[in-house]
């Protein structure tokens, strides 16, 4: 953890290049996730794909600023709303913080929704672009289980999830000459003990013609990861292709 934020102070500090003018992005999507991995207490999770949680449509969308002032870094906010609903009949038991759940219907809201607060700086601002900085992953959701097997009372668990993160991030980004496409790859990581979360994507985007307000639109695949090994056990993987729109003034 402690290598994690010292790398992330260097990054923060150092003198990198900064946008010829101001800059305002924008852009809005829908990310089509699907859910793999375990979740619950250590030696007794369970498969998320056995509590229902398979596809999902999630939204998604972010603003950034840019500007020609030296040593001052960039800034750029993501919202992305990140959750499932299911109901499907489990044939297991499993313990999700401390409470058990037997076999029988369980209803599941897992809720991986979270902002993402980024500091960053341009190292490169041509046909190659390179940012390189700091996000702070703010968690605003939770995992709740609630089941009611035949001549028993209704037995639940909610389990918040209200944490922030640092992450290390990354964006890279190729354009190709005369054609208004480009190629690019994002990510956020962190890794400390026996817990990581990452979060990576790549893309192809189009842009149209240029004019006082840009418009593109964007294809590519976004994966996230994330590893917990406490009393609470998570190991969930959430991947898919996602489309948006973008636009630039």
């Amino acid at each position: 953890m402690k290598k994690v934020l010292l790398a992330s102070g260097l990054v923060m500090a150092a003198p990198f290049a900064s946008a010829d003018v101001l800059g305002v992005y924008a852009g809005a999507g829908q990310w089509q996730s699907d859910y793999s991995g375990q979740l619950g207490d250590t030696d007794n999770d369970i498969d998320v794909n056995k509590l229902g949680l398979s596809e999902s449509d999630n939204n998604y969308f972010y603003v950034a600023f840019e500007h020609p002032i030296p040593l001052i870094p960039n800034g750029r906010i993501q919202y992305t709303d990140l959750s499932s609903q299911q109901s499907a009949f489990v044939d297991e038991t499993f313990t999700l913080d401390g409470q058990t759940f037997v076999p029988g219907d369980v209803e599941s809201d897992v809720d991986l929704t979270h902002i993402d607060y980024t500091l960053y700086y341009e190292l490169l601002d041509n046909w190659v672009s390179l940012d390189v900085g700091l996000t702070m992953r703010q968690f605003d959701g939770h995992v709740y289980a609630a089941s009611e097997a035949a001549g028993a009372t209704l037995v639940e668990q909610n389990v918040t999830l209200d944490e922030t993160l640092p992450m290390v991030y990354g964006k890279a980004q190729f354009d190709l000459p005369l054609t208004g496409f480009s190629v690019g790859v994002q990510g956020n990581a962190i890794n400390y003990d026996d817990d990581s979360l990452s979060d990576l994507s790549a893309n192809i985007s189009y842009n149209f013609v240029e004019s006082v307000l840009d418009l593109g639109i964007e294809l590519g695949y976004r994966q996230m990861n994330l590893e917990i090994n406490e009393d609470v056990t998570a190991d969930v993987e959430v991947k898919g292709p996602y489309a948006a729109v973008k636009l630039h003034f």
